[in-house]
């Protein structure tokens, strides 16, 4: 039940803790995150963490059984209380409960409380009377320092204020300018395959059928697949994508003057959301959905395939790893960042990749002031634009995004 540098916690005082948490995690509106926790502290005295498929059946119920995103699903809502449990300890030291890193379990742990550190001028004070001849030569070369950080430091602040914010709502629009933002994420259509057309034998995900459109052009050009291929309305939007989307959401929110923005999958998008809304699209390419069409319209790239962006202005290809057959070996992606009008006027801003990859070097982008600002510098006073980066990751190195070009859109 108890781990940390502390000493071992007794069961009354994690049941304090629980019941401390709980009451506060119930202020909430969300029932599955009480269902979650109620579990995971029930399970906590078990010697076998839950697996997950365990937490999607108290969770989800027997449906979870069918909904092959309900892993996904779970580790959504572990990803949340675990930042919910972090939030209600900030700050604070003594028992507390974690969640570890690759376990669903509740723990109780002790924080200690730091040693206050010493004060420059108490570690002065030693210093010179240790061995006041050279400290007093160490002591000009620390203030000279120090001074010299200060004045680098207030230079930038006083050139840059602000400059995430300031140089994000430059490229994409202020916060109080969007109206009503929905961040649609990426997710493509769940198929159900038979071989006899009396049971299912497995479902599958192909990467060329994102949408019932999708799947109907594929059955027009396939008539051969008529009865393999079945459409059970199941969908599924990688972890990398969700993760992006959280990280775009909790990026936008940082401007205090843009309330809650809310997320859905594209799928569910409807032509009314987007005639109400601008949309923050956040995801693969291969799975626009229903805002393909405009994301594509009087740009300058078309997308042939799923794992290939072409430019047909100059005639050069981009092609992406979208599935990494093994380990080990370098990764890359193309990224796409635009902004333009989309159905009825509203703004739609698009971050995506060809893969997971891209995504997230995209999501990662809008956080980037120096990346923004340079992309607002190519750009002078246009507005409306699209933008192409390639993205590397290698084993043991940090992901490199290289800027190919940024375009105007008229």
């Amino acid at each position: 039940m108890t781990t940390g540098p502390g000493e071992a916690q007794t069961s009354s005082d994690f049941a304090a803790e629980t019941a401390r948490f709980r009451k506060e995690l119930a202020k909430g509106r969300s029932s599955n995150q009480l269902v979650l926790f109620d579990f995971l502290v029930e399970r906590s005295l078990d010697e076998r963490s839950p697996k997950e498929v365990e937490i999607a059946l108290e969770l989800f119920g027997p449906d979870a059984m069918l909904d092959v995103s309900s892993d996904s699903g779970v580790r959504v809502y572990v990803h949340r209380l675990r930042k919910r449990i972090d939030q209600f300890y900030a700050g604070s030291f003594g028992p507390r409960l974690q969640i570890p890193k690759g376990e669903y379990r509740i723990i109780l742990v002790d924080v200690p409380e730091p040693e206050p550190t010493p004060s420059i001028l108490i570690m002065l004070r030693r210093l010179l009377t240790a061995n006041p001849s050279l400290s007093l030569g160490l002591l000009f070369i620390v203030t000279g320092g120090f001074l010299f950080a200060a004045f680098q430091l207030s230079s930038i602040e006083l050139s840059r204020p602000n400059a995430s914010l300031s140089e994000r709502n430059a490229l994409i629009g202020a916060g109080t300018s969007l109206a009503d933002p929905v961040i649609a994420v990426g997710d493509s259509l769940f198929l159900a395959e038979t071989e006899d057309q009396t049971r299912v034998e497995r479902m599958i995900l192909d990467p060329a059928i994102s949408s019932r459109e999708d799947l109907g052009k594929f059955i027009t050009d396939h008539p051969e697949d008529f009865y393999r291929l079945f459409d059970f309305d199941l969908h599924f939007a990688p972890s990398a994508t969700v993760e992006a989307a959280w990280k775009v959401q909790g990026t936008m929110m940082a401007d205090r003057s843009v309330p809650q923005i809310t997320m859905m999958p594209v799928s569910q998008l409807g032509d009314d959301d987007q005639h109400r809304h601008d949309i923050v699209f956040v995801g693969r390419l291969s799975q626009l959905g229903p805002l393909r069409s405009s994301v594509f319209a009087q740009s300058r790239f078309t997308l042939p395939r799923y794992n290939l962006l072409e430019d047909h202005t100059s005639g050069k290809a981009f092609p992406a790893t979208v599935y990494k057959a093994g380990g080990g070996s370098s990764i890359e992606d193309v990224g796409f960042i635009a902004v333009r009008n989309g159905p009825g006027g509203r703004r739609l801003i698009v971050l995506a990749g060809l893969g997971d990859l891209g995504t997230a070097a995209m999501a990662d982008l809008l956080g980037d002031p120096l990346a923004l600002m340079k992309l607002k510098e190519d750009l002078g006073d246009t507005r409306m634009f699209e933008a192409l980066f390639t993205v590397k990751s290698t084993p043991g190195q940090p992901v490199v995004r290289q800027l190919v070009g940024v375009w105007p859109l008229t």
